[in-house]
């Protein structure tokens, strides 16, 4: 990405004011956090590590004020974000940086585990993509997730932004695939459609909670199609 549409990104986020925001956004933007949540507490990679996580280290690349806090407060975690402002509403004192993630201030080989949560369609994919590998340590893993290009739901309050928004697919992960970095699995998540944000919030919030809860049978069945994609890699 230009340094122009880079810093139209940045400024973005450094007035980014969530509870500014609808509360039937908010509602959306939680269904999406808590199916990330989901997925990635029941991966056996993540497990594995909760059971040692003693001398385990994790970098949440793309933290923002702390979402996914909870997923990786007990390990020995970075968190890192472009956004000074999103930083400072992250409520830790400690254990934060602020860089980019296309020139990752760290050695070679450094992390177990990177998050890279919503960050990959603000940036230049395959640079950022190369330095999460260049980062981690062999046989660590890497879980990125993005909007997805494929999807059939396509709701327009993860599309339509105001700011540079590059929609990434299953293949656009493929293609960046390498015999030392390779795909463990991707999946789709987010079958919600915007049709629903027309009913009130009590209503929503019954059918969001029925779809958090079918959201791994419907993804069997639409397969890529969903809103959102995380793919999962191992460094080799």
């Amino acid at each position: 990405m230009n340094k122009l549409k880079s810093n139209e990104v940045k400024a973005f986020y450094e007035n980014w004011d969530v509870s500014k925001y609808p509360d039937y956004l908010k509602l959306l933007m939680e269904f999406e956090e808590n199916l990330i949540f989901k997925i990635i507490l029941e991966d056996d990679f993540f497990k594995s590590l909760s059971k040692s996580h003693k001398n385990t280290k994790i970098l949440d690349c793309g933290c923002g004020f702390g979402s996914f806090y909870n997923l990786t407060k007990d390990f020995d975690t970075l968190y890192l974000d472009f956004s000074l402002n999103l930083l400072k509403k992250f409520k830790i004192e400690k254990n934060k940086i602020c860089a980019n993630i296309e020139n990752l201030p760290f050695k070679n080989g450094i992390f177990d585990l990177i998050l890279c949560i919503n960050v990959l369609e603000h940036v230049d994919f395959k640079k950022a993509v190369f330095e999460v590998k260049r980062v981690l340590k062999t046989n660590g893993r890497a879980y990125f997730i993005v909007v997805n290009a494929d999807s059939i739901i396509n709701d327009e309050i993860f599309v339509d932004w105001k700011i540079p928004h590059n929609l990434i697919s299953k293949s656009d992960f493929e293609c960046i695939e390498s015999s030392d970095f390779k795909i463990e699995y991707i999946k789709s998540f987010y079958f919600l459609h915007p049709f629903f944000k027309l009913f009130p919030k009590i209503i929503l919030k019954r059918i969001v909670d029925l779809f958090f809860k079918n959201d791994e049978n419907i993804s069997k069945i639409l397969k890529f199609k969903g809103q959102f994609l995380i793919c999962k890699m191992v460094k080799k």
